[in-house]
């Protein structure tokens, strides 16, 4: 018993200590900051700052979540940080954590699959070679969790949802390996099946990937499992099972998501259409192949806004050269599945866990975190052309091979985590590799700004300026440049050429793709001209709404944004019921909402527009006309509006309130 437990020690120990190196190597970058997607998903989302353990809080979370990015679980990991404490090293350590989790489970999963792909296909002798497997295991997870592209991962906050998406992936995977082995044993199978079933689904409310979990398992089969079973009938059922599935795959591609997410509507958003994006993954696939197998941080921008699109298979003739890279790997594989089955194993994984960042759907074209699970795929097949080389050679290389791999992997990600630990660094890093990106001299000039204090007497503030005007004029810029710019004259009135920055402004609503970041440039001066900073021209912003919603009148933030605008500050009531028509009448939940919206009217001493809402609800929802708290509302705005002297309203006012009676 004691040599039994003796091995078990050692392997605990090697795991223990590779565990505490991949922390070492991500250690300096905990003490960084948010980027990027961090603000307007968490960091500054009200929503989520949860500040203590009321149950409504947290239901509030849920529901915004559920109503926006369809990402609950993620959500409330971020509102747990927040009420425990909030502060940014939390939210990083707890991402780090998860990573390490996900290494143990990648470490089992390995495990499993080399035993399989080295002992069951090549004969290797399982109880001489048991320990040695579990190493490569170990080495390979470590691998995989110590990559320095995974930094950009891990440490950009928001992508929590990659990791706790993989970790379920992970999990399910797991369930299913060992119903199929008892299912090969004659064992009951069906609860481990249905626990896979379960957490592919809870992971689903992490990150949508988790539904790529049939499509890792199908791998399995092809590969190493072969669909066995210990009856015939099962393993013709399995068959049947993931045929049946394939074709229903095939069948959702062709009539759901190209119908609903290839179309010029759904791509309104980008400078690109479907059939355009997908050239452009011809090259961005082989881009990540290269960063995987060289890791150089030079090589890694984390912002590739301006990533050049493929127009057609020549224009760029990369466009070609990457497709038949592509597909030779491909074929490689095919031809390898039953000689080299972890090989092939490797190879396909990388591809299907790009399977839904590559498709035909309105994505940017390049994310590094969009490697996080691919990357196992390579460290594997990697893995096993090692072992094919090193095997009947003296096992010290291969130790010395692995050791090699693990120092330079961690020396390179501890020096991007020392970029990434530093704001300042960081940012003028990005900016510096990636100088044609908008997005890293919008990043660089926020640093500065936030180092200034907003103090003109800082020279950061000279230098945040000088950034953000040079992020205005790049080819890819967004409108967020002349909002911060136009926020800044607000407080300042040092800018001498505002009429040119709102010219700037508008032009690119007007006449670039209306992303999410044009949305929140929006926003964010609606939000500061509401909250008193007078210095933002009001007829300018009318105009740019005037402009957006002519470009997107089924947006129904838009209507409810102009609303507020013509209400509280251009004193326009009609305008104001106008807009809240439209939004009313985008709105599904029409009597939840109406209520809410008349409610919050009435609280602000603008009856008439509450009085135009009750109207209009009714209007659309006939049922609604006997409701005893929209009759209630009526009661109180017709009361407010005849104590202010109201005594005539406007004309379309008073045909809506005539309606009500």
């Amino acid at each position: 018993m004691a040599t039994a437990t003796r091995p078990r020690l050692q392997l605990t120990l090697v795991v223990l200590g590779l565990l505490i190196l991949v922390t070492l190597a991500f250690w300096p970058a905990l003490n960084g900051g948010f980027i990027f997607d961090d603000y307007p998903i968490f960091a500054e989302n009200s929503t989520v700052h949860v500040t203590g353990w009321h149950w409504q809080e947290w239901h509030r979370v849920w529901a915004w979540s559920r109503s926006n990015i369809e990402r609950p679980i993620a959500m409330l990991s971020y509102a747990l940080n927040y009420a425990l404490g909030g502060s940014t090293r939390s939210f990083k350590a707890t991402n780090l954590a998860l990573h390490l989790f996900n290494a143990l489970l990648l470490m089992q999963l390995a495990r499993r699959l080399l035993f399989a792909g080295w002992v069951q296909v090549n004969g290797v002798d399982a109880r001489r070679h048991r320990w040695i497997i579990s190493c490569w295991a170990i080495v390979l997870a470590t691998l995989w969790a110590i990559h320095p592209l995974q930094v950009s991962t891990v440490m950009y906050t928001v992508q929590r949802m990659e990791l706790l998406g993989f970790a379920f992936v992970l999990l399910a995977l797991l369930a299913y390996w060992r119903a199929r082995q008892r299912q090969m044993e004659g064992q009951r199978a069906w609860p481990w099946l249905g626990l896979c079933c379960a957490l592919t689904v809870i992971g689903y409310y992490a990150k949508e990937t988790a539904v790529l979990v049939p499509g890792y398992a199908l791998l399995l089969e092809l590969t190493l499992l072969h669909f066995a079973a210990h009856k015939s009938a099962s393993r013709r059922a399995w068959k049947i099972t993931y045929l049946a599935g394939c074709s229903i795959a095939a069948l959702i591609f062709t009539f759901y998501l190209l119908p609903h997410y290839a179309t010029d509507s759904a791509y309104a958003a980008r400078d690109y259409n479907a059939w355009q994006r997908e050239l452009t993954q011809l090259r961005v696939l082989p881009l990540y192949l290269g960063w995987i197998l060289l890791p150089l941080p030079n090589l890694l921008h984390f912002y590739y806004d301006n990533y050049p699109i493929s127009r057609d298979l020549l224009h760029p003739i990369t466009t070609l050269f990457g497709g038949l890279l592509l597909l030779g790997l491909a074929v490689f594989a095919v031809a390898l599945r039953k000689r080299r089955p972890l090989l092939a194993l490797g190879i396909g994984w990388f591809f299907v866990a790009q399977t839904l960042t590559s498709a035909p759907i309105p994505l940017e074209l390049v994310f590094e975190h969009r490697n996080y699970p691919a990357l196992f795929g390579i460290v594997l097949a990697v893995a096993d052309l090692l072992w094919l080389i090193t095997r009947r050679v003296d096992p010290r290389i291969a130790t010395l091979i692995a050791g090699i791999l693990i120092a330079n992997f961690g020396l390179l990600t501890f020096i991007r985590s020392s970029i990434w630990g530093d704001r300042l660094l960081l940012t003028q890093t990005l900016a510096d590799d990636n100088p044609g990106s908008a997005r890293a001299a919008y990043d660089l000039a926020r640093r500065y700004m936030f180092m200034a204090g907003n103090n003109p007497d800082s020279p950061f503030y000279s230098l945040s300026i000088k950034e953000l005007r040079r992020a205005a004029t790049l080819p890819s810029a967004s409108p967020m440049a002349e909002e911060a710019l136009l926020l800044i004259n607000a407080d300042h009135h040092d800018q001498p050429d505002v009429s040119t920055l709102w010219s700037s402004f508008l032009d690119k609503l007007q006449n670039r793709p209306l992303g999410p970041e044009a949305y929140l440039a929006l926003d964010k001066l609606t939000t500061e001209r509401l909250s008193g900073k007078t210095g933002i021209d009001i007829h300018q912003l009318a105009r740019a709404y005037e402009i957006t919603i002519k470009r997107n009148p089924a947006r129904i933030t838009l209507h409810s944004s102009y609303a507020e605008l013509a209400g509280a500050e251009l004193h326009d009531p009609d305008l104001a019921i106008q807009q809240w028509r439209q939004a009313l009448r985008l709105e599904k939940d029409l009597a939840g909402y109406s209520k809410q919206l008349a409610g919050y009217l009435l609280e602000n001493h603008r009856g008439q527009e509450a009085l135009a809402v009750i109207a209009e609800a009714r209007k659309l929802q006939p049922m609604l006309s006997n409701d005893p708290i929209l009759m209630a509302m009526q009661s109180q705005a017709e009361k407010m509006l005849s104590q202010e002297g109201a005594t005539a309203l406007p004309q379309q006012s008073q045909g809506l309130t005539d309606g009500l009676r």
